[in-house]
This record gives C-alpha cells, structure tokens and sequence, in this order.
C-alpha cells in the first residue's frame, strides 16, 4: 500500500452483502485477493479528511464539478502509536479520472506537520513533490480535518493489469474529536446490510467483467463518502455538535 501515484477511472456500486459474496465468488475466478485481504478476510481503514470551515471543498464537491479535489490522512493501523505508518493523499478528479498521490509518513511526523507546520523529512523527489502539492492545498484553503471515516474493506486485484475490485461496509463517520485514534462513528450506509463496490480500472472492464454486471442488473451510481457524512450532518441526522472542530 506504499504506491504513491494512482491514475484511473472508478465507478462505484451500492450492493447488499449477498450480492457481495456472489460478486466475490465469481471474481475469484479472474482475481486475486489483495495482500491485506488473505483469505477473504476484511481490513480496516482510518481516514481523516480535511475541509475549510464553511465546507468549501465537499460542498463544491457534491456539486459534481467537472474538477474536484480533496485532502485525506489515512492509516490501516491501529492502534496507533507515534511509529505508524500513516499516509497524507491528495486526489483529484477530472472528466472521470481520478488521480491520486500520497506521501508516506510516520503517525508523529504527520502530528507535528499538522499541529506545527514542522515539514516531514521524505526520501526521494516524487514524494518531495508531493508533500508540495500537499502543502499548497493545506495552506490555500486553511484546511483543517472535517471529518473522521471508518470502513472495512475486501479487495481483490488482478495479477495481468490494474484492475482492482473493493467492497467497503460497516462505514461510519464521526465529525467531532477528530484524531485517527478513536474508531467511533454513526453508520453512512443505508443499512448494515449494505457494501460499496468500487471498481478501479485504467481503462474498459473485461468482457467477463461486464458481463457479469449486466446479467446481475449492478448498475454504477454516484456515491462519496464524505458526500453521504456531509449530508446527513445538513440533514441534521447528528447531534449537535458542528461539522467542523478547530
């Protein structure tokens, strides 16, 4: 999970957990487990994800702009301590295409750039650059964590292209206390019943692909994360703590 530059298309589905098994099952047939998914087994993921204190950057991304952007910290740890990997990501997309780069960090490097703009010391030029980039957005839009993500996840990939299939449940948010620490969170999900499938591809699914989802009637939606969190906070389907914690 150290790759530091991804650029691909990814459409997403809202299942339920029967039809992700009958997804899986067939899958297995062409794909592989990712390493973290031995066995079948779920992952889990931490992510904070950064916005202005007026929402700027989800509310124009709910918007479905031909260009968006967004800020995440992420870990797969937990939990935590100061020696953890965690993971600074910028992604942005365009016209459909996602593009996404990250620099990898230690939980207390990431602290100290967050609390006292102390930049972390990074190997090589790419992530130099990155950490740049990175550093830009933070500093244009005062962006500070907005909200804090939960999910599990199964992934399996391909061993011949970049074809790469995720199941994401028991999704929650939280928009209050906002550190990768504490795992609490209120469900995004219509139900415990149901699973986002991201399907991540550089370019058309294979036949097999396809027609699988054809025969199924699994069709792709819109559907972000943040953009559900968001939501259900305007909805007032919160308590009353704000969106935003300095």
């Amino acid at each position: 999970m150290n790759n530091r530059i991804f650029n691909r298309y990814e459409r997403k589905f809202l299942i339920t957990k029967d039809t992700m098994n009958a997804c899986i099952a067939h899958f297995k047939n062409y794909l592989s487990h990712d390493p973290y998914s031995t066995d079948g087994k779920h992952y889990t993921i931490y992510n904070l994800y950064f916005d202005t204190k007026d929402y700027s950057i989800i509310r124009n991304s709910v918007q479905k702009p031909t260009y968006k952007e967004k800020l995440r910290l992420r870990t797969y740890a937990h939990p935590l301590s100061d020696d953890s990997d965690v993971f600074l990501e910028i992604k942005k997309k365009h016209h459909g295409r996602v593009n996404k780069r990250r620099v990898t960090m230690t939980y207390k490097q990431a602290k100290d750039y967050l609390s006292k703009h102390l930049m972390p010391d990074l190997e090589g030029y790419d992530s130099q650059q990155v950490m740049k980039e990175i550093d830009y957005f933070i500093s244009l839009h005062k962006a500070k964590p907005g909200a804090y993500i939960r999910y599990d996840r199964i992934a399996l990939l391909s061993e011949h292209d970049d074809l790469r299939i995720t199941f994401d449940f028991n999704i929650v948010y939280r928009t209050k206390n906002l550190s990768l620490e504490n795992p609490e969170g209120k469900l995004i999900l219509p139900s415990e019943n149901h699973v986002l499938m991201e399907i991540k591809s550089d370019n058309n699914f294979p036949l097999w692909l396809a027609k699988f989802l054809s025969l199924h009637k699994i069709y792709s939606q819109s559907f972000s994360k943040y953009g559900k969190a968001y939501e259900d906070y305007i909805g007032g389907n919160t308590d009353d703590d704000i969106f935003y914690n300095d």
